[in-house]
């Protein structure tokens, strides 16, 4: 009955969780114990049968071999519990499964000669020719397996690190075996890379000792940008990144000189690997606009001004009245109006442009530097974010009255034009359509996604309707 029982549980529970197995080995174990106690055996090792055995001799030996078996299960039980307690180990599941088969091999070989009493030297011996044959047909796997064991010693990372092997494949370590590694990739794949492959590669491990990313971004000017100037506007785009890590700061340097153009390269930290790409393209993004605005993109801007018989400062209005989305419905002309009666503000580092809750009615547009916006969030200032030459804001109140929702100040030295709406007023009434025009513009300029800052900083526009009704309500426009 006990064997039976035994065989039957064991056979029958593998489905069950692992406690349950537990419990049942060692409820066995103790009952097989109690059995052997009641019949004077204290340890179940049996001499030699040099004579036929009984029935019950056999039995007696059978129940050995069980209470064998249920420690040898207990043993390795505990010994996973004991090696899983750090989860994130890399050997816990190699030693594991090395303490595991040695438990079962020696306890094979215990209960074949003290229990059953047959002779293992035999089976001994065929084991080594065995052994020797598997090895040479199993010599890549193997070579697996003890690259993993070596790599399990020096413990390089653990499951859960970001890594990069090789330059070629980055991402999360999500197991480890006998045989190789999984890693899930930034692009939601599962690459499987062998422990062979591994002991030889190039490991680098992002999460230690911290997940913090470094990076870099190469990119060049005209060989007659000032350089100064050129690194200057290039820190500028980084204020730019609220990704962007400031301790350590970001940095650029002039790296290579050339007959026509210029290389530079800007270094900078985030927090994360996960926020390296979206950094990256907003960093380059907002360099772009930050050079062509101070006109180190455009190698013909330099003939502009006598070509078009315009001052530099007239061809900065010029451009930027251009590129304000709100104007887009306005012809050349129109235009350049707007941009002959734009007004220069010159601002310090620490300056207020305009603050919130103060209605102003002007539109503002970044010529060069950066604006910090804040709002004001109970006792302290929240930082919404800034804003870099070649952005606006300020549209909705210039058109409808309404107040700043928040307070722009100075970060860097900044050229910022002044658009009052006395300015627009004219085209208003002399175009009353142009009023729509302008509700669909302003509303395609709240969308844009270089201008996330500088909305956000934006009263409520509300509805189409409403929005031109305050608009001719203002400039004392009938609805109709």
């Amino acid at each position: 009955m006990l064997v039976a029982i035994t065989i039957v549980g064991v056979l029958g529970l593998r489905q069950f969780s692992d406690k349950v197995r537990i419990t049942f080995d060692l409820s066995c174990f103790l009952a097989i114990s109690f059995y052997f106690h009641k019949q004077g055996i204290f340890f179940p090792v049996f001499p030699p049968l040099h004579a036929p055995a009984d029935s019950g001799a056999l039995w007696l030996r059978a129940i050995g071999g069980a209470w064998w078996l249920l420690g040898s299960r207990i043993v390795v039980a505990a010994l996973w519990f004991a090696h899983h307690r750090d989860r994130g180990s890399r050997g816990a599941r190699l030693f594991s499964d090395l303490s595991s088969a040695a438990v079962y091999i020696a306890t094979a070989a215990i209960v074949l000669n003290s229990v059953f009493a047959l002779p293992v030297t035999g089976v001994v011996a065929t084991s080594g020719v065995v052994a020797i044959v598997v090895g040479l047909a199993l010599q890549n796997t193997l070579a697996d397996v003890f690259s993993g064991i070596a790599v399990g010693i020096e413990a390089p990372f653990s499951v859960g690190d970001r890594i990069q092997i090789a330059d070629k494949t980055e991402g999360i370590v999500v197991q480890v075996n006998w045989r190789s590694i999984r890693i899930r990739t930034d692009g939601d794949d599962t690459a499987i890379i062998p422990n062979s492959l591994i002991a030889r590669a190039e490991i680098v491990n992002r999460s230690i000792p911290s997940p913090r990313r470094t990076a870099s971004v190469d990119l060049s000017c005209p060989e007659s940008a000032v350089p100064d100037r050129v690194i200057e506007t290039l820190l500028h785009a980084t204020l730019l990144c609220p990704d962007l890590l400031r301790t350590p700061p970001p940095s650029a340097v002039l790296t290579q000189l050339g007959a026509r153009r210029n290389a530079y390269r800007i270094s900078f930290f985030v927090g994360d690997t996960s926020h390296l790409g979206s950094t990256r393209d907003l960093l380059l993004r907002s360099v772009r606009r930050q050079l062509y605005y101070a006109g180190f993109l455009d190698p013909s801007r330099q003939e502009e001004p006598s070509r078009l018989n315009l001052t530099e400062e007239a061809l900065t209005t010029r451009r930027l009245v251009r590129d304000v989305i709100l104007f887009e419905c306005l012809d050349e002309q129109q235009r350049d109006g707007l941009a002959a009666l734009l007004e220069l503000l010159r601002l310090e580092p620490g300056d207020a442009l305009f603050s919130e809750g103060r209605s102003d009615a002007a539109l503002y547009i970044v010529a060069w530097g950066i604006l910090e916006l804040t709002r004001q969030s109970g006792a302290s200032a929240e930082t919404i974010g800034c804003i870099g030459a070649g952005e606006y804001v300020g549209e909705i109140g210039m058109l409808t009255a309404a107040p700043h929702a928040a307070t722009a100040v100075a970060r860097t030295h900044c050229k910022v034009y002044r658009l009052p709406r006395k300015a627009i007023e004219p085209l208003l009434a002399k175009h009353t359509e142009f009023i729509s025009d302008l509700d669909k513009s302003a509303r395609r300029g709240m969308e844009a996604l270089h201008r996330k800052i500088a909305v956000l900083a934006s009263p409520d526009m509300g509805p189409t309707g409403q929005f031109l009704q305050r608009i001719r309500n203002l400039l004392h426009f009938n609805s109709d």
